[in-house]
């Protein structure tokens, strides 16, 4: 009785390891709605709302800070799995107050963008996003591209398929399988036939061929910093901004409210050399 009882959950464990990637997308969208459209109750009354068309049918819901001056850097903000852009627009509006344009949009199925979300539509809607900045008369070059978190890998997938000035990652990672693994090592997770949901940034990173800034915290808490090394290996040029203490949901809200992401940026669109 007991034997079978072992087996029983054993064969359930192995079971649910190997099917992974593919009840995995429930645990990784994490949508709010957007109860507050007007960007001024948010603290940006200078921002202005904009509709991103994305995929066959859907719009993504945004808010536009343009530049202060023509040629100014641009940043756009691929945001991470939870929430929506009301819970980034402190770091827009510190961002713009730094001198920068900023573009935040969500993901189809968050806040009030049209549609569901999944791997391959997060890079089809940074993508849309970028083509609506370039239709702004907004020039490539003006363009640094900032991922969070899940928003890595369609940040620098992104960058792979548009030109950009500068690439920056917070809390990156190679990818959700590496991740995993340096997480939970006990797990077998780079033995799994993991086809789907993977979010690659590493492969991405490989290709690139401009500046990517890593803002990481040892004390990420989801993020090994294990990972985001690994990643760095694979990249040609990379800056680095620690804010140790940090936890994975803060650090980007605390890099830019200290000011320090605004001043790792702003080397990255110098026109004087690195």
């Amino acid at each position: 009785m007991l034997w079978r009882l072992l087996s029983a959950v054993i064969a359930a464990v192995l079971i649910g390891i190997a099917s992974i990637s593919l009840w995995i997308p429930i645990l990784i969208y994490r949508p709010a709605p957007l109860t507050q459209a007007a960007p001024s109750a948010w603290g940006m009354p200078s921002a202005r709302i904009v509709s991103v068309p994305s995929g066959r049918a859907d719009h993504l819901f945004g808010w536009w800070l343009p530049p202060p001056t023509r040629g100014a850097p641009v940043v756009l903000i691929v945001h991470g799995r939870s929430g929506n852009i009301s819970t980034r627009a402190s770091i827009a509006a510190r961002l713009s107050a730094d001198g920068f344009g900023v573009l935040l949009f969500d993901f189809r199925g968050y806040g009030r963008s049209t549609g569901q979300s999944s791997e391959r539509t997060l890079t089809e809607d940074a993508t849309a996003a970028y083509d609506w900045l370039r239709r702004q008369d907004v020039d490539a070059r003006q363009i640094v591209v900032l991922g969070q978190s899940l928003g890595d890998a369609a940040a620098a997938q992104l960058t792979v398929l548009r030109p950009v000035r500068a690439l920056a990652l917070v809390s990156p990672f190679t990818s959700l399988p590496g991740a995993m693994a340096d997480s939970v090592p006990w797990l077998p997770t780079r033995l799994l036939p993991w086809s789907q949901n993977r979010f690659e940034v590493e492969a991405s990173i490989r290709t690139l061929r401009v500046p990517v800034l890593f803002v990481i915290s040892r004390d990420d808490g989801l993020v090994p910093y294990a990972n985001s090394r690994r990643l760095a290996a694979a990249a040609r040029e990379v800056r680095w901004l620690e804010l140790d203490g940090q936890r994975h949901n803060g650090l980007l809200a605390a890099a830019s409210a200290s000011g320090r992401l605004s001043q790792a940026l702003k080397p990255l669109t110098s026109d004087t050399p690195m």
